[in-house]
């Protein structure tokens, strides 16, 4: 009868072997635990609404101005960013009373962008993308309409200006400058820099009898 073939493992290896395998799955655990992925940082805005229509007043309890916004989206560092802004602005002017032009809600001025940021503190809107400003016709004052790509607006100063390209279309009257500066309290109107423009039915670049022809010159007032 043919002997069986028997293999001896000594006790010895096997401990060797299991103590192996024990710190090659301590290592595994370890490398898992640095390999988990780090919490997600919370968001950086801390709220947001949609249609917005804010609305403030002066000390006097007169309406001054209007904001309104298909959404905003506020800020943990304090700013604030606007998405289809609006500003109505109602404040003096013309002459006339608060709240007294015709065509853009009872505002005297109504300034729409495509987005819009105010910094942190909330006394300054900046504008940005398609950016149109309309001033209603009242008493004397003809209505406009001013067109840019950028625009900052010094709320408490009531001062808005930017270093962009402005078109000006009054009616009759077209003007072009390479900026502006608008005063809304004293409805004062600097067109900036290379200011050109025309009458209608008049080439630019050409004075005709009974027409002022074109206005060109580094700054102009140009409220007609």
């Amino acid at each position: 009868m043919a002997l069986l073939k028997r293999t001896v493992i000594p006790l010895v290896s096997l401990a060797a072997a299991a103590a192996v395998a024990v710190a090659g799955l301590l290592i595994s655990l370890q490398t898992l635990r640095e390999a988990t992925v780090a919490p997600v940082a919370a968001p950086e805005h801390s709220a947001w609404a949609e249609g917005v229509n804010l609305r403030f007043h002066d000390d006097a309890g007169r309406l001054g101005y209007a904001l309104r916004a298909a959404r905003q989206t506020r800020f943990q560092d304090g700013r604030v960013e606007w998405r289809l802004p609006v500003l109505l602005w109602f404040g003096q002017g013309f002459g006339q009373e608060s709240g007294q032009g015709a065509g853009n809600g009872g505002a005297n001025w109504r300034v729409e962008a495509e987005s819009g940021v105010s910094p942190p503190g909330g006394e300054r809107l900046n504008l940005s993308g398609n950016v149109v400003l309309r001033r209603s016709g009242v008493g004397s004052a003809a209505p406009l309409t001013l067109t840019t790509t950028s625009l900052d607006i010094d709320i408490p100063g009531e001062v808005v200006s930017t270093a962009a390209p402005v078109e000006m279309d009054a009616g009759p009257l077209r003007q072009r400058a390479a900026g502006l500066e608008l005063k809304l309290a004293e409805d004062q109107l600097l067109l900036l820099g290379e200011v050109s423009g025309s009458h209608a039915g008049f080439s630019e670049g050409r004075d005709s009898p009974g027409n002022s022809g074109p206005a060109r010159g580094d700054d102009a007032n140009a409220l007609p």
